[in-house]
């Protein structure tokens, strides 16, 4: 598994256990998050906007359909809160570390 694939599957454990501290540790003290409610820099923003508007709700993330390019990783997410369900496609990349620098969600 690569190191990209590592940090997704973390992630995607992080989320669904909405343990924030594990989730903040992924994140590489510079790192992007772009997201359709906006671009979130460095691991203070991303933690104030994955505890407020991710984690809060408590989504189940099952993710598929996986694409892994050493430093590169896109999945198929599929994030249920409740009785709706919401549809994405993520894509991370991660620095020598394996640490995510970059992480890019566009909801379908």
């Amino acid at each position: 598994m690569s190191p990209a694939h590592q940090a997704a599957q973390a992630y995607i454990d992080a989320v669904n256990t909405t343990d924030l501290d594990r989730l903040a540790d992924l994140f590489a003290d510079d790192a992007t998050v772009l997201h359709p409610m906006g671009t979130f820099n460095g691991t203070q923003e991303i933690r104030e906007f994955y505890a407020a508007s991710v984690l809060a709700h408590a989504p189940k993330i099952v993710a598929s359909e996986w694409v892994n390019d050493g430093d590169h990783c896109m999945f198929e997410l599929e994030a249920s809160v409740g009785d709706r369900t919401s549809h994405a496609i993520d894509h991370l990349r991660v620095d020598v570390d394996g640490k995510i620098v970059r992480m890019a969600i566009a909801y379908r």
